[in-house]
């Protein structure tokens, strides 16, 4: 038996209960431009997610006279955004502890977990289980960009096993994620690598040259 079983056998022995997301967390806060005056925040829109990682990539510096009308939604650490458009993408992200004045689009569905019975890290990870992809699959609205209403993603039940049993969960997904990443990262170098060496051998330029200055 190892710990999580253990911590699940002592914590949950009748068994995990099944809530919706919308029992387990709250909507987050949607900006008031006009209240802002020139204060400058950082625009989170779909293409800002690493979609390995789930971490968030820089942002657009905007203000209250320059922010696009998709700029809504006021997030703050500990909330998981999660997109809302071609949702079988699986992108969401964690907004990490020393982010401030964030503001991500529409496009996105914010979620603030109610700390005391769900932690945001294992929030996060179940949205990129195959479980809610098939929920997604199944609640889309086709179309040229297929999405999913908020309601939706709210409505989907996951399982919420004691903090504990989470805490232990989050910490070693968080180190596959990791691990994933570096993984990626040494294979894309191979692939340069590759790339490079396969176009090198197999360019016959110097030959062609050769030939043309009579020296073949």
């Amino acid at each position: 038996m190892n710990r999580i079983e253990r911590l699940l056998a002592e914590l949950a022995p009748d068994g995990v209960a099944y809530m919706e997301i919308g029992d387990v967390a709250v909507k987050g806060d949607t900006i008031r431009w006009n209240d802002v005056g020139d204060r400058e925040f950082r625009y989170v829109d779909l293409s800002s997610i690493d979609g390995l990682t789930h971490r968030l990539l820089d942002g657009e510096p905007i203000t209250a006279a320059t922010a696009p009308s998709r700029a809504q939604q006021l997030v703050r650490a500990g909330d998981v955004i999660f997109a809302t458009t071609r949702p079988t993408q699986l992108r969401w992200a964690l907004i990490p502890p020393d982010v401030q004045d964030l503001v991500v689009s529409t496009g996105f569905c914010v979620i603030r977990s109610d700390r005391s019975k769900i932690l945001p890290g294992f929030l996060g990870h179940l949205l990129g289980t195959q479980r809610f992809r098939n929920y997604v699959e199944r609640f889309q609205v086709q179309g040229n960009y297929p999405s999913i209403p908020d309601s939706r993603v709210r409505a989907f039940k996951l399982p919420v096993p004691p903090l504990e049993v989470q805490r232990e969960i989050v910490g070693i997904l968080d180190k596959f994620t990791e691990l994933e990443a570096e993984l990626e990262a040494e294979l894309e170098a191979r692939r340069r690598q590759f790339t490079f060496y396969r176009d090198q051998l197999l360019s016959f330029e110097r030959e062609r040259e050769r030939e043309s200055d009579g020296l073949a």
